[in-house]
Formats: C-alpha cells, sequence, structure tokens
C-alpha cells in the first residue's frame, strides 16, 4: 500500500496485505489487550469460514489502520498499525502455529520456509533478521520467544506479556484439536491468509492522523489512564520530534509497569491511583483533575503550544513517575528487594513503611508518601526526618481514616493532603534542593507536620478525649459491633507489638476468620473472649449482645491453639488457655498474658486455678468488669500509640 493507492481499500486479504510489507505497533499504542473471549470468537470465525468455499468472497475480520513509518526494513515498506493492533497481532500468532505445524513434504504447495518469511520474519535469523510484525518495544523481545517458543517458565513482568501467553496458548490447544496434520494446518492457513479480509485505512495528513488517535486513544476495550498518559507522551515526543522524552519513556515504561507487577497493584484502579498521586505531586493537580490526568496533562502540554520547556517538564516527568513506582512497589510489597536497600539499613523506616502498608486506607496519604520517599531517595532529607514524618502520615491516616466510630468518608479531606505533598515538593524537591540550607529544609518540614496536625484536627478528633470516646460503643447504636471494625486486626497486632517489642507479625497472617486449611502457630485469628454463642446472658438482651460487640472483648490468639473450647464461659476459656501456655500449641501473646492477669484481678484467683460456681447474674457482672478492664487497657494504649507529642503534654 503506496502513497498512491486509494485511501480506503476494499476487503484485503491476509496473504495481499504482508506481501514485501512490515508493521510495526509504535510506542504510544497500548499492549496487547485481548483475552479468552475475543480470542475465541476469532477462532469461532475461522470455524464458520472454513465450512464455506474459500475464494467466493471474503469474511470481514475488522479495519486496519496504517501509517507510512519512519523506520526503514531494507526494501521492505514499513507501516505503523494505529488501530487495528490486537487483531494482526494474534492473527500472526495463529499463523506462527500452524506454520511451525507443516512440514513441507510436497513440491506443490508453498515451502515452509516461504510462508515463515511473508508471514512471521524475513532474512536470516541472527544476521539480517526482519521480522514481519514487531510490537512496541515493552514486549518485543517477550514475543519473539514466544514465537520461538523459548517463553515457557518465564516470569511475567508485564500484563500485556501474561495475554499474549494465554492466547498463545489457548490457540495452540486448538491447534493441537484442529490442525494436527500438514494437511490440515495448510488449510487453516489458506483459511486465514485468503479467507478472512481487513479494510485498511490510511490517514491522508497529520490533523487526520491526531483526530484518530484520539479517537482510538478513547474507544473499544477502555485503556487505563496510564495507558492514555503513555500513548500521549510518545505521540506527543514524535510531533515534536522530542527525542529525550521518547528515550525516556522507553527506558522507564517498562521499569514502571515492572514495579506495579511487583508490587501485585496491576489493577485499573491501581494504575491510576500511582499515576494520579505521582501527578498530584509533580503537577499539583487537583482532587478531580487528579481523576482524569489524561486530559489535564493533554491540556497542560497541548500539541499546538510551541513551548520549549514542555518536553524536558514531561520527561523529567516520567523519570518522576517510575521513581515513583519504585517507592510504590517498597509500600505494598513487603518483600520488595528495595527495602533492603543500603539507604534504609539500621533506620526503622522500613519498619514505618510496613506499617502503612498494613493500614486499610492508602490513597489520602499515597502522594506525601511518594514525594518524603523522592526527598530522601535524593538525599534532600535526612533518615530522621524521613522516620519522623513516615511516623506521622501514619497516625494521621489512623485518626482520620481508620477510627471505629465518627470517622470520615474515605475521600474526605484529600484535597488538603494533596495540597500539603504539593508544597512540600515544590519547596524541596526543586532543581536547586541540593543547595537549599538545613534551616529552609527544616522550615519546610515543620510546616507539613503543622498542617499534617491541623488536618487530623479538623477530620479526626480535636483532642484526645474525643479520640478515645471512639473506641467505646455508642450506647443508641446497637448495630455497632467491633468484631466488623476493619481496622481490628491492625489495632490487636499493633497493641500486641506494643506489649511485645520483640515479636513482629505480618498483619496478613491475621485473619478475621477461621480457616480449616491453615491452622498452625505462623497464622492468628480475632477472638471473641466473651463467646458469641455462650450460654450465659444477663437480665437484658441488649445488654448481653453489647457486651459481645465492645472492644475490650476481643483478643489475637494463634490458629494452632486448641479451639474446642472457643465457645465456652470465660473462666473455662482462660482457664484452658492459661493452662496449655507453655506447650507448643498453647497461646504465647502477651495480650492473653494480660488478660490472665485482668482475671485474677475480678475473679480473685487465676484463670487455670478457678473453681468457683456463682450464680449467673453474679458471673454476668464479673464478666463485665473483666472487659471493662480489657477496654481501658485498650484505650489507654490507643492514646499512647496514637496521640501527637505535643497532646501527651
Amino acid at each position: 500500500m503506496s502513497a498512491s493507492d486509494n485511501v480506503i481499500q476494499s476487503l484485503t486479504t491476509i496473504s495481499a496485505l504482508f506481501a514485501d510489507r512490515c508493521f510495526r505497533v509504535p510506542d504510544y499504542q497500548r499492549g496487547y489487550a485481548w483475552e479468552a473471549p475475543q480470542v475465541e470468537a476469532l477462532l469461532e470465525d475461522l470455524e464458520v469460514l472454513a465450512e464455506s468455499e474459500i475464494g467466493l468472497s471474503l469474511h470481514y475480520t475488522g479495519t486496519l489502520v496504517l501509517v507510512p513509518s519512519a523506520k526503514s526494513a531494507g526494501d521492505q515498506e514499513v507501516f505503523d498499525i494505529v488501530d487495528g493492533q490486537q487483531r494482526l497481532t494474534t492473527l500472526s500468532m495463529l499463523l506462527n502455529i500452524l506454520i511451525k505445524k507443516c512440514a513441507c513434504d510436497d513440491d506443490d504447495q508453498i515451502p515452509l520456509d516461504d510462508l515463515y518469511q511473508k508471514y512471521i520474519s524475513r532474512g536470516v535469523k541472527g544476521i539480517n533478521e526482519i521480522p514481519t510484525l514487531k510490537l512496541n518495544s515493552d514486549i518485543e523481545p517477550f514475543f519473539r520467544r514466544l514465537l520461538d517458543d523459548k517463553a515457557e517458565g518465564e516470569n511475567i513482568e508485564f500484563l500485556s506479556e501474561k495475554r499474549l501467553k494465554d492466547a498463545y496458548r489457548k490457540m495452540n490447544a486448538w491447534a493441537e484439536e484442529n490442525a494436527s496434520t500438514t494437511r490440515d494446518a495448510r488449510k487453516w492457513i489458506d483459511v486465514v491468509t485468503c479467507g478472512l479480509g481487513l479494510i485498511v485505512y490510511q490517514p491522508q495528513d497529520e490533523n487526520e492522523a491526531g483526530m484518530m488517535f484520539e479517537v482510538i486513544n478513547n474507544r473499544g476495550k477502555p485503556l487505563t489512564e496510564l495507558e492514555k498518559v503513555k500513548n500521549y507522551l510518545i505521540y506527543y515526543a514524535i510531533k515534536k520530534d522530542a527525542s529525550k522524552l521518547k528515550d525516556t519513556i522507553n527506558e522507564e515504561w517498562g521499569r514502571i509497569l515492572k514495579h506495579l507487577a511487583l508490587a501485585h497493584q496491576m489493577r485499573d484502579i491501581d494504575n491510576q491511583q500511582l499515576l494520579r498521586s505521582a501527578a498530584i505531586v509533580y503537577f499539583g493537580f487537583r482532587k478531580q483533575e487528579s481523576n482524569a490526568a489524561y486530559n489535564k496533562i493533554k491540556e497542560e502540554f497541548s500539541l499546538h503550544d510551541n513551548d520549549l520547556s514542555h518536553a524536558k517538564k514531561l520527561s523529567d516527568f516520567v523519570e518522576f513517575l517510575s521513581r515513583c513506582a519504585r517507592y510504590y512497589e517498597a509500600l505494598f510489597n513487603y518483600k520488595s528487594r528495595f527495602r533492603d536497600d543500603d539507604l534504609f539499613k539500621g533506620t526503622g523506616i522500613v519498619e514505618q513503611i510496613e506499617l502503612i502498608r498494613a493500614q486499610t486506607a492508602h490513597s489520602g496519604i499515597l502522594p506525601l508518601f511518594l514525594c518524603l520517599m523522592w526527598l530522601y531517595h535524593n538525599r534532600v532529607i535526612n533518615e530522621k526526618a524521613l522516620h519522623a514524618k513516615l511516623h506521622l502520615i501514619e497516625r494521621v491516616n489512623f485518626r482520620v481514616y481508620m477510627i471505629p466510630v465518627g470517622g470520615v468518608r474515605s475521600d474526605s479531606g484529600h484535597g488538603e493532603l494533596f495540597r500539603i505533598a504539593h508544597d512540600l515538593f515544590c519547596r524541596l524537591g526543586g532543581d536547586t534542593s541540593a543547595q537549599l540550607p538545613d534551616h529552609e529544609i527544616e522550615k519546610a518540614l515543620a510546616e507539613c507536620e503543622f498542617w499534617l496536625k491541623e488536618f487530623a484536627f479538623e477530620y479526626g478528633h480535636r483532642n484526645l478525649d474525643e479520640f478515645k470516646e471512639c473506641f467505646r460503643l455508642n450506647p443508641l447504636d446497637t448495630n455497632q459491633d467491633f468484631y466488623k471494625w476493619r481496622g481490628l486486626r491492625y489495632f490487636l497486632v499493633n497493641y500486641e507489638q506494643y506489649l511485645d517489642p520483640s515479636r513482629k507479625i505480618n498483619i496478613d497472617l491475621v485473619k478475621q476468620r477461621r480457616d480449616s486449611t491453615s491452622r498452625h502457630n505462623d497464622y492468628f485469628s480475632i477472638e471473641h473472649i466473651y463467646a458469641q454463642s455462650c450460654e450465659l446472658a444477663g437480665k437484658e438482651e441488649l445488654e448481653t449482645a453489647r457486651q459481645k460487640r465492645r472492644l475490650g472483648n476481643f483478643m489475637l490468639l494463634e490458629w494452632g491453639v486448641n479451639s474446642s473450647v472457643s465457645n465456652n464461659p470465660i473462666e473455662e476459656k482462660l482457664g484452658h488457655l492459661e493452662l496449655n501456655a507453655n506447650k507448643e500449641k498453647g497461646t504465647k501473646l502477651a495480650q492473653t498474658g494480660r488478660l490472665f492477669d485482668d482475671f485474677e484481678t475480678v475473679f480473685g484467683q487465676k484463670p487455670r486455678d478457678y473453681r468457683k460456681k456463682l450464680k449467673d447474674k453474679t458471673r454476668f457482672r464479673k464478666y463485665k468488669e473483666l472487659l471493662n478492664h480489657a477496654e481501658a487497657r485498650l484505650i489507654d494504649f490507643a492514646e499512647s500509640r496514637w496521640a501527637f507529642d505535643s497532646e501527651k503534654n
């Protein structure tokens, strides 16, 4: 298809399309996105087509939008695929599979090597090889290994690699069933190359190509904001001839996706969370603007704007985003290699990061976390400053977004947190940050701390008495149950480590409910002290239920501890736990030890020695008294653990 060809062509076969042409997927295009339903639909179309006579009519399979590429490939015409890459990539994989199933055993047939040269790769392998279809730079090496059957057992770094591998496996399985002989394989090659038809379209000028970029970038299977931004930045770099920006994207984007994968944060919402947080810090986008970072970046860095500094700023942003992806991985993957960096050894910073990871809310504090990590990594602030600010972030986040009663909506106040993060970056993250005097850095950090505390007072509680009250049941709310509090695991793990600093508990090993498949001492459950099914009850049903719902009625317990008495009365349950505490499957947690002490205070004997028979009314009163002691301890701990230093005076 040369420039003199018609702009809109009639249906073109795959065979005619591939004659003396090569195709490239530009880096601004998204990665491979087809999943099982799309692949299965294509294979079903081929099966229907195979039942008709090939050559009588073509089966329309889609549209291909091409523009001449700036890159050459010997004497081959090279075209960039603006639209249609998913289908063409899938067909190329299928042809590769079918060609490998052929044997050149019939002189009347097209030789196997000719098929491979036409549809898969031209030239001599390893010398002057030219791939017929080349994907974008992030996944092209993997795609090549996949076609050569060398991708099995490889670690998957990008979601597009997984989709390529899944599609290839599905088509391989289909070919095993439908093209097990050379004859069948060649029949299917004919169906694909001579029976399918594509409408091929070539934009006539740059304006039309730009318009098509926008249309394609916003239709079909939804692109993530991260994919849209990458597409636009590369398109911007091409149109502005900004080679440094393009090189930066090529170098850094794979790292961004790799860190997201290692963070186990590959959902679209995770990609957007990283992008919006980095854009908030770097550009100062407001809350609503950050939710549509693609549109805002297009608006701020328009193709019609001739500001020469824009390309550099975008290049710097990509580098910043790549660094942020690394910190994002360090936050959400407790096994991240970045946590082992010499920067963090012996500083206590990793422990602070782990506390933040274990919290149940992150979107509000994430921009400030990324900003502080960047400042530390670039040696603008020292380890003491980072440790102090991460500790403050953890307390603010808990007091505003994790409290059990009287908390705010999960996104309330985010705009203020975003402002704090961007202001700190503006003051300390510029090109001259290395030359800033210490007093300027200290002043910026002090103001950051001031505004964070003000934020906590405005959106959380104004004083410690109000804060402590949120850990007590609201007498007017008969549905409130601390067992349903999302922060209960976090609270009890922190309490255990407060009582026994030598013990480190991974919060991922604390389960809200028992799981019969994994009962051993590495795991923990949240237990009712006064069991829900315990037969002892007070005079009023509501009062009995209230005691079972209060904070003081919960503790951590190892899964390996015998649960046969979990529904028994408190004196029997605690007696059993204390009696077996020194055994292999006994409880070793400090908080159960405190509960044994409370029991002795209330009942006058240690749980393991208790044999008295009390009237139900007296027993219930002592149950309440015991839970009062336990709750008072937990509330005192909450005050000590999450109070600001200024409140402790």
